[in-house]
């Protein structure tokens, strides 16, 4: 339980921060944001600042949903990255020191230097997921629960799809929340006995560090057949040719409830960009060495899907489900079992989140001797 005071004092910290970062990964900062976190405050133990991407994609209806559903406030618009493009040159990221991720890059930043609780954003390959677990972040993309965007675009691959929309979050039941207010789909306790998940088959998929997908997967696997789900070996498809990974994960999705992958590193062993992917085999080998697997297309399938972080840098699990009320519910509800799995160290959360609180003692400033 926050006071008041801290509160705004944290909110009050956190515009700081991003007038700092305005043309940056900040776009604008709405003044009266403060304003809006005390009146909230009136109601509400605590506020959630949020960041909306800036694309005409998100219509403002969608985010007035949200601000009105409860303790948010909207705090900034976020930059996109230039063309939409799946790296963003313009941003580092600061856990991996490579190119920022997604073309929702700015979005998931400003949540993990706590300038927002959460971030609104769109998702055609992987713009929601992918950042998030670029960043040891959790992320929803609810366009399996109808949560879609303003009008259909063309990917670099020549596929046409509708962008889905989704939040970004350093707390998965936050980021849970914001989708419920957003979609009222409503929460649900599924019969976990009749709930079927489909992983890979062990030694089918081997990650950009050499590991075995599967056995990446052992303890969220295990955590899930404790529950009582079914989860079964199955065979995912070749990631790196997006039209057939979509089509057989059409038909995964038809057999089974949800679907399971351990994603990453992503972008810190290869990029996992379209216009590097173009310029020869050298280039396309790095472009597949991305980590990027499901995260690709779980919006092109029109899925609800999760990210959770792992306890390795720039990974996470996803799980993702068909198009539809019920599925959706069940992949949101699994995601709750499954996010205790892998803690964030310490010093992870000390050195990103824990920057609010940190003193600056400048020189000017300063009355040490």
């Amino acid at each position: 339980m926050f006071s008041v005071n801290t509160e705004l004092i944290r909110l009050a910290r956190a515009t700081q921060k991003a007038m700092q970062q305005t043309g940056s990964t900040v776009v604008r900062v709405n003044p009266d944001m403060l304003l809006d976190a005390a009146g909230k405050l009136e109601a509400y133990p605590s506020v959630a600042a949020v960041g909306v991407k800036n694309t005409g994609q998100i219509l403002r209806r969608v985010i007035k949903r949200l601000v009105e559903s409860g303790g948010y406030v909207w705090h900034t618009v976020d930059a996109m990255a230039e063309g939409g493009r799946a790296i963003d040159p313009a941003l580092t990221n600061p856990l991996t020191l490579r190119p920022m991720t997604g073309s929702s890059s700015a979005t998931a930043l400003n949540v993990l230097y706590g300038i927002n609780d959460l971030g609104l954003a769109t998702d055609g390959g992987g713009s929601v997921l992918a950042p998030a677990i670029s960043l040891n972040l959790a992320a929803v993309m609810a366009k399996g629960l109808g949560l879609a965007g303003a009008g259909a675009r063309i990917s670099t691959d020549k596929i046409r799809f509708t962008p889905g929309l989704g939040v970004i979050s350093h707390d998965y039941k936050l980021a849970r929340e914001a989708i419920l207010a957003l979609t009222e789909a409503g929460q649900a306790s599924p019969d976990y006995r009749r709930v079927s998940v489909a992983v890979c088959r062990p030694g089918q998929i081997s990650l950009p560090d050499g590991t075995d997908m599967y056995g990446r997967l052992r303890p969220a696997i295990d955590c899930l057949q404790n529950l009582g789900c079914r989860v079964e070996p199955a065979d995912f498809p070749d990631f790196a040719d997006r039209q057939q990974a979509i089509d057989r994960t059409q038909a995964l999705c038809q057999r089974y409830d949800c679907l399971l992958t351990y994603e990453g590193p992503v972008d810190l062993l290869g990029i996992g960009d379209s216009v590097l992917g173009g310029m020869g085999a050298f280039a396309r080998n790095a472009q597949q060495q991305s980590g990027k697997y499901l995260v690709k297309i779980a919006n092109m399938i029109n899925a609800t899907a999760v990210a959770l972080p792992a306890d390795e840098a720039a990974s996470g699990l996803l799980i993702a489900a068909r198009e539809g009320r019920e599925p959706g519910q069940t992949a949101l509800a699994l995601a709750g079992h499954l996010r205790e799995l892998y803690p964030q160290p310490g010093l992870y959360q000390d050195y990103f989140r824990g920057g609010l609180t940190r003193r600056s003692d400048d020189l000017l400033f300063s009355l040490k001797e």
